[in-house]
């Protein structure tokens, strides 16, 4: 039997854990001073054309989220000094940030993510800017990316393996 006092520990614990999740997208990271910023896009190759691409950011401080920044994307063609396209800062709420996109063309790009941090001296005033670099696939390309293969085939396969294993092994043992 629980004791009511162990209970309600739990109890008010778990209401103290709500909100307190933080979860950030793995992908490049680009070091500038304190700050992390990590690159992700999805699909992982992007196809031009697709409308269902997205630019994921995360800006970090020593790992942690930072709230309320505000930030812009320039998309440049790779070895090209002229923007394609550049989006205005917005505010985020939270640092991590998901920007959809349609790229007209295949080709190399360069995306880079400007940052204005509320309350530090130097990113208030100048941006934060880390640059990476993206290949766009042209539409008719040939094979899965291997993030729509695992999430799509690989994974869905192994739990169905996984379940008529686990239906076979409890069969046996009636």
């Amino acid at each position: 039997m629980v004791r009511p006092t162990i209970l309600a520990l739990a109890v008010i614990a778990l209401i103290f854990q709500i909100g307190q999740a933080d979860a950030h997208f793995f992908g490049e990271t680009k070091q500038v001073d304190n700050y992390q910023i990590i690159f992700m896009p999805y699909p992982t190759f992007p196809v031009a054309g697709s409308n269902s691409t997205y630019l994921n950011f995360s800006v970090l401080d020593n790992g942690s989220n930072i709230f309320n920044i505000y930030s812009a994307l320039v998309i440049t063609q790779k070895n090209s000094e002229t923007p394609i396209e550049q989006l205005p800062y917005r505010l985020y709420e939270f640092s991590d940030i998901s920007i959809p996109y349609a790229f007209a063309q295949p080709g190399d790009y360069t995306v880079t993510m400007q940052t204005r941090i509320t309350g530090d001296e130097k990113y208030q005033a100048a941006p934060l800017e880390a640059t990476f670099e993206l290949t766009v696939d042209a539409p008719n390309r040939q094979g899965i990316p291997i993030d729509e293969l695992m999430l799509f085939y690989v994974t869905p396969a192994a739990v169905a393996i996984a379940g008529i294993a686990i239906y076979m092994h409890s069969k046996r043992k009636r």
